[in-house]
């Protein structure tokens, strides 16, 4: 039996990279899962995952011998996600996890930040995360508990400039996260987050196009000061998404039953040098 076994994970952002990563992970733990994307594109920014990932990665973990759904949320929208959270309660009869994955980024110098650019960043990587909690908080106070985990990122502990919508937000999480582990405890309620470093995914690409670099070359720039070197897969210098999902699998369980208000960056040490 898995350790997950009979719970039911709420995941944004699941339709590709850490979000699917995570699912997959939990799935094969025994949770099932409420899968949530955008599906929608936004202007000026990079490519938003597609219904046919999102479709695919429900079908994966059914074949993982799980079960899931798949929903199409905006998650700076309240109201999309409440309705998400109240339908996968229907369909599973409970939520027991909540991981906040959904995040947008891109380069932006201060004094040429638009409002469309600080709202989207600001308004998917901090306002998205209260929305979530907003819409399962209730639920796990009756049930008497429940795990959220959200994330961060190294760049909202260590910031980076041309960044800096994105490196507010995400430090704003980390804020977020003890205020509501200290709000929530009475109600047996775990709430921590994991920080990532730099890692080859969507969101490095999307970075990398923004600021006219090749993926692996923004890849090797971002993740240049860890305390590990190396950057070819299996060096302890490079941050996997697997590397991720493992500590998001370690907190959604009863091994991490006493930690909470902790932000914990998984980085190669990026965030200590």
């Amino acid at each position: 039996m898995g350790k997950l076994e009979g719970k039911v994970a709420f995941i944004t952002g699941a339709a590709r990279g850490q979000g699917a990563s995570h699912a997959r992970f939990l799935a094969r733990e025994g949770a099932k899962i409420i899968a949530v994307d955008i599906l929608d594109s936004i202007p000026d920014f990079y490519a938003t995952a597609t219904q046919e990932e999102l479709d695919g990665l429900v079908q994966e973990i059914k074949d993982l011998g799980s079960d899931a759904i798949g929903l199409k949320v905006d998650v700076r929208d309240f109201a999309q996600v409440k309705a998400a959270v109240d339908q996968g309660i229907e369909h599973f009869g409970r939520i027991d996890v909540l991981c906040n994955n959904a995040g947008m980024i891109r380069v932006d110098a201060i004094d040429e930040m638009s409002d469309h650019s600080l709202d989207v960043v600001i308004d998917i990587c901090l306002k998205g995360v209260f929305n979530g909690v907003r819409a399962v908080a209730q639920h796990m106070k009756q049930r008497g508990s429940g795990s959220i985990i959200n994330t961060s990122s190294a760049g909202g502990i260590k910031a980076l400039p041309y960044v800096s919508h994105y490196a507010a937000a995400k430090g704003g999480v980390v804020l977020a996260t003890k205020s509501w582990a200290n709000e929530l405890a009475e109600w047996n309620i775990n709430v921590n987050a994991v920080a990532p470093g730099t890692i080859l995914s969507g969101m490095i690409t999307g970075l990398a196009g923004q600021a006219g670099q090749d993926p692996d070359e923004a890849f090797e720039d971002y993740n240049a000061n860890t305390l590990f070197a190396g950057n070819k897969p299996g060096d302890k210098g490079r941050v996997e998404v697997e590397d991720i999902s493992k500590v998001v699998l370690f907190l959604a369980t009863d091994d991490a039953r006493t930690i909470t208000g902790q932000t914990i960056a998984i980085d190669a040490g990026w965030t200590a040098s």
